[in-house]
């Protein structure tokens, strides 16, 4: 097999990565042309934060990249499983062989046996050549013996054509076990070749990898990147089964995560991504809790949310919660998530605005190993499937 590394055009986000070029601007100065400000200006009121947020990389720029991965793990699964098929052909043809080695050895100990009767018989018969009938129980069918001649050339012909029998099979074992080795020399050469192509794409997958991260670091604030209907026929087009509480479409909750994500800035087809890491792409998603909200090991379960649209809302402010670090009850579109943080408005306002890890997780990059959850792989697990919408979207673009 024969991996074949795919190169793909990368756009290089502010501050991402390390090492980037950079451009240098040189300014020049000229005196004012007005009166300088006041000593002391007035205050103001505070503005918007003035660093700007990351750049959002191209959604085109991860599609062909986003799209090698997602076939280079089917690829891996493949090998896997063709890895997993030579191992077990190795072991049948391990077993043959010792079973082979077995029946050959056996055939050389009877045939061993056998000539060794033969000479003994031999001089047996030399020393008593008059007395023939005292073997005669080694030959099932003895006539007119009438002499130790008679009688030996009978005994030799019976072994011997005994021994030529063993001998033929003997060989034909012999043969066979030949066969069976270089049937297993030629399997280890295809296992070993599987195994160094598996090795192969699994650094170049990781590679792959490393380079959409090195692609910039993805937000969770921000305008959506794709639409609700380019979302929807990738959904669709994976044919897995999925049960929403009031047999909701899956088209109709895409529409209310576009809604929501709008509605706080937060991207939603991301926040999507990750409700179908969380419910296992809604295969049984009837409380409304799509984001794994109040599941840990300490909590006492999961709550359901009355409705889809609070399920959503409740994960988008929370997502919210972990990409802004200037989040407040204050100015969420809608008030803080009752499920989430109790139906009184003011203990929800200060739940919501002393949340312990807001804007710890400005991007989707650095989610998981204690934000959100404490999976270390659960930020490659989200953007993976992002990837794939992306890749999805830019194949079937109209």
């Amino acid at each position: 097999m024969t991996v074949v590394a795919v190169t793909a055009t990368l756009v290089v986000v502010a501050g991402e990565p390390a090492g980037a070029q950079q451009t240098t601007t040189t300014t020049t100065t000229t005196p004012p042309t007005t009166a300088p400000a006041p000593t002391n200006p007035a205050p103001t009121a505070p503005g918007p934060p003035t660093t700007a947020p990351p750049a959002l990389p191209d959604p085109a720029s991860f599609a062909a990249l986003a799209a090698q991965v997602s076939q280079n793990q089917a690829l891996l699964t493949q090998l896997a499983g063709q890895v997993d098929q030579a191992t077990k052909r190795l072991a049948d043809l391990a077993a043959a062989i010792a079973d082979t080695q077995q029946q050959l050895d056996a055939a050389r100990t009877q045939m061993a046996q056998l000539k060794q009767i033969v000479r003994s018989r031999a001089a047996y018969i030399y020393t008593h050549a008059q007395a023939p009938q005292i073997a005669v129980a080694d030959i099932q069918h003895v006539e007119d013996i009438t002499s130790g001649k008679k009688y030996a050339e009978s005994a030799t012909f019976t072994d011997g054509q005994r021994i030529a029998d063993l001998s033929h099979l003997a060989a034909q074992l012999a043969t066979k076990q030949a066969q069976l080795e270089a049937d297993r020399a030629q399997q280890q050469k295809v296992k070993d070749t599987l195994v160094s192509a598996q090795a192969g794409l699994l650094a170049v997958t990781a590679r792959q990898k490393k380079l959409l991260d090195e692609v910039g670091a993805v937000p969770l604030m921000g305008d959506a990147q794709l639409t609700a209907k380019q979302i929807t026929d990738w959904f669709n087009s994976r044919n897995v089964r999925y049960r929403l509480a009031g047999g909701m479409s899956i088209a109709d909750l895409i529409q209310i995560y576009m809604e929501e994500g709008a509605a706080e800035h937060v991207r939603p087809e991301l926040a999507f991504a990750q409700a179908i890491i969380e419910t296992g792409s809604f295969g049984d998603a009837l409380d409304n809790n799509y984001a794994g909200i109040g599941a840990c090991d300490s909590c006492t379960g999961e709550p359901a949310f009355p409705t889809p649209r609070d399920g959503v809302r409740g994960q988008i402010q929370l997502l919210r919660n972990y990409g802004d670090p200037t989040s407040r009850a204050a100015n969420l579109k809608n008030p803080p998530s009752p499920t989430i943080y109790g139906n009184d408005p003011v203990a929800a306002a200060q739940a919501y605005d002393t949340f312990f890890a807001k804007g710890k997780a400005p991007t989707w990059n650095v989610m998981g190993n204690g934000n959100w959850a404490t999976d270390p792989g659960y930020a490659q697990k989200v953007l993976t499937t992002y990837f794939q919408m992306v890749a999805y979207a830019a194949q079937h673009e109209s």
